[in-house]
């Protein structure tokens, strides 16, 4: 299989026009344990070879149990949904995420989980995501007059200001009294110093054994949780009409009518400040890269925008026009999925992808890989949206293309990024040319989302 991963002369294929973006580069195959495990830890997507690429499940010894990496549709269906009840988040899942979202969706299993997800889906149903989109535009009206006013920006800072006032408005009711900017940076602090892979947490350590904090990671997540707090006192006292710290209080399980305890409250919201600004930052991040480095696709999107919104801002019933601009988000999260890599521990002994596995084993399940590889994929490293045209099936359940997770796991604002991503592009690249320096070429660097390394110059120019 093709490994191709550094720039190439002419990144742009002058045969088929398609370009071919940053790829973190795999194992050869033939390196000691050692050096496998070093590019493991300070890169996990660059820490699978050959058999990774090329087979649906790699097995290896790991403290006197085994490993599984599973990267093939089957297998992730398998313990993602077909047999999820098996299977739970690893301890160092727990490690990780537990000091922030402890007792949160994220973070927790069983019937905790199970009572949880039924309180908080409908929060993201279709009547929400209406009311939430007029919201989104006037952000986006906002964040485009700072763009005019400073037109140079790193991507990756640009879109994680938009996206979180996004969350601040449609989600979080705007609310005062809280330091955004703070906030902001505290989430990404937080995000940072628990993804940072160390050597213990190769350790299979109990998942009660609590992880060490970094100073700085530590600051931070003392700064979420009393925002947190702040919130949902201020609430409690004047709730407002569907933001989500007043859906979050007033949720209740259907069946039972039992709502969220205080921590179980603060524990969600701290996950959705994680996850609701972060992850469609970064889809946003790389699909603008994109779009910038390859010009046909900006004038495409460009022409598809202008032809149902040539001023203003997508509405809610226009989305479902913009099937080019929504393919050029898909081949986004294909490539780099903002989520590249899960991990679950088996409970009960089971057969997946008809390899026996034992009560105890751990599974990674890479998505990142999966999305890369040619026997699932044609042409899989190059930037070719046109091929969820073309293959509409590549998107259904149990198809290669797996983003967000599959399960009953599977992001529950999964809906609302994508909503937000695509008038967020859509108004960007109709009203901008996207100018990105021609030797950006950033890899693809994972701790808990993937990031590009050293972010994407870019000069945002009004058209």
């Amino acid at each position: 299989m093709s490994t191709q991963t550094e720039p190439l002369d002419n990144p742009a294929d002058g045969k088929t026009g398609l370009f071919y973006p940053p790829h973190a580069q795999p194992l050869r195959g033939d390196e000691g344990f050692i050096h496998a495990t070093w590019k493991f830890l300070r890169n996990p997507v660059e820490g699978f070879g050959p058999l990774a690429y090329n087979q649906p499940i790699v097995s290896v010894p790991n403290f006197g149990k085994k490993l599984h990496v599973i990267t093939d549709p089957e297998g992730m269906m398998q313990v993602l949904q077909h047999e999820a009840t098996k299977f739970t988040k690893t301890a160092i899942d727990a490690r990780i995420l537990g000091p922030a979202t402890k007792e949160g969706l994220l973070s927790v299993h069983g019937e905790q989980w199970k009572r949880q997800r039924k309180a908080v889906a409908p929060m993201f149903r279709k009547r929400h995501m209406e009311d939430l989109a007029p919201i989104i535009s006037t952000t986006l009206d906002a964040f485009c007059e700072g763009l005019d006013a400073e037109p140079d920006v790193e991507l990756n800072a640009a879109m994680a200001e938009l996206t979180f006032d996004v969350l601040a408005k449609a989600l979080l009711g705007d609310p005062q009294g809280i330091d955004g900017e703070r906030l902001k940076y505290a989430t990404r602090n937080m995000v940072t110093s628990a993804g940072t892979l160390r050597p213990d947490d190769l350790i299979p350590f109990p998942a009660w054994v609590p992880r060490p904090i970094s100073p700085k990671g530590s600051r931070a997540l003392k700064k979420l949780k009393k925002a947190a707090d702040v919130l949902i006192a201020q609430r409690k006292k004047s709730p407002v009409e569907n933001d989500l710290v007043s859906l979050l209080i007033a949720a209740r399980d259907p069946k039972t009518g039992e709502g969220l305890s205080a921590r179980e409250q603060r524990d969600n919201l701290i996950g959705f400040f994680i996850a609701g600004h972060e992850t469609t930052a970064l889809t946003l991040t790389w699909a603008l890269y994109l779009i910038g480095m390859h010009r046909p696709t900006a004038e495409r999107i460009r022409a598809e925008v202008m032809a149902i919104c040539p001023e203003g801002n997508v509405s809610y019933d226009q989305m479902a026009e913009l099937k080019f601009t929504q393919a050029v988000i898909d081949e986004t999260m294909r490539l780099y999925p903002p989520a590249p890599m899960l991990n679950r521990l088996c409970h009960e002994d089971t057969v997946v992808s008809g390899r026996e596995i034992k009560a105890g084993d751990t599974f990674l399940l890479c998505n990142y890989v999966m999305h890369r590889t040619e026997r699932l994929w044609d042409n899989p490293l190059a930037f070719d949206p046109d091929r969820f045209i073309r293959d509409p099936k590549l998107k259904a359940k149990g198809a290669p293309y797996m983003p967000f997770g599959a399960g009953p796991r599977i992001c529950v604002g999964a809906a609302f990024a994508t909503m937000e991503a695509l008038m967020s592009l859509a108004r960007l690249v109709r009203d901008y040319d996207v100018k990105i320096p021609e030797e950006c070429y950033p890899k693809p660097l994972m701790t808990v989302t993937l990031r590009p390394q050293g972010g994407v110059p870019a000069r945002m120019v009004r058209r």
